[in-house]
């Protein structure tokens, strides 16, 4: 009923500066009886651990599983022989990779990290995903890639684990510094703040570059990953400019129905 579905849904605390983030469901199980359920309590921390942030929040959102391995595994099958499905599905091979990509996922994390929008937080060059994933698979969590997003880092370590391998990629890697020189040719003033967001993400990140990992990073890749399931998950648009299009608004239409020069229109009916 009602008290069970409370158990997958939830609220999103997104901090304001990075990309770290908590979940929260609205109820959980009373202390050692499953028969009791109760609300939920908020994040312990009251602002971001790592740059000090206020909480953005949001929801409801569904916490919960999102898909039926069963059904998925068996989708799978059916679409590996030869003889699997009844009709011919000309989408068979991108079919396969996107339910390849589902069947990987973790079931139990609902939102993930993208590699980007960690890298522009700390404006570093962006280390390759397998090394980051391996990196979190070292340390001893899980991680996992998300079916509609190539970018994507699903795992259950918690943001400072998250950062601190980002933090040792940055120690490799050292990040660039700005060069006001730089803002000069492209013709911007450097005197004025032209981006209150820039000038956060740069705060944001010299805060959590300050920090000194909490853990020995390891970005070597496990034999584990070298044994993945062949398919084609993320395919490229079939053809240029492929997908839906902008919706028509009739502006041109109404162009095509009115005289080029109206004017020379009127001037060729003289007042009687």
């Amino acid at each position: 009923g009602v008290n069970k579905a409370s158990l997958n849904i939830g609220a999103v605390y997104q901090s304001t500066q990075c990309p770290s983030f908590h979940t929260v469901k609205h109820g959980q199980y009373g202390r050692g009886n499953k028969q009791i359920y109760q609300p939920s309590r908020a994040p312990l921390v009251p602002c971001c651990e790592e740059t000090g942030g206020q909480f953005k929040v949001a929801g409801p959102a569904w916490l919960g599983p999102l898909h039926d391995f069963d059904i998925v595994d068996e989708a799978i099958s059916r679409l590996e022989k030869p003889d699997g499905t009844e009709f011919p599905l000309h989408t068979k091979t991108r079919l396969h990779g996107l339910l390849t990509a589902v069947s990987e996922e973790l079931s139990d994390i609902p939102l993930y990290y993208t590699l980007p929008d960690l890298c522009h937080t700390l404006r570093c060059q962006s280390p390759p995903l397998n090394k980051v994933k391996a990196a979190l698979v070292n340390a001893g969590y899980r991680v996992s890639a998300y079916h509609k997003e190539p970018q994507a880092i699903k795992t259950d370590a918690p943001n400072r684990i998250v950062w601190d391998v980002m933090r040792a990629w940055c120690k490799d890697n050292p990040v660039a510094k700005d060069s006001k020189n730089k803002k000069r040719r492209k013709g911007k003033d450097t005197s004025s703040d032209s981006s209150k967001e820039n000038s956060e993400n740069k705060d944001a990140g010299s805060k959590i570059l300050a920090v000194e990992p909490s853990i020995s990073v390891d970005f070597t890749i496990p034999k584990s990953f070298e044994n993945r399931k062949k398919a084609q998950r993320y395919p490229m648009n079939p053809e240029e400019n492929w997908g839906p299009k902008k919706a028509a608004s009739g502006y041109k239409r109404k162009r095509s129905t009115q005289p080029e020069n109206p004017q020379k229109e009127n001037s060729s009916h003289p007042a009687s």
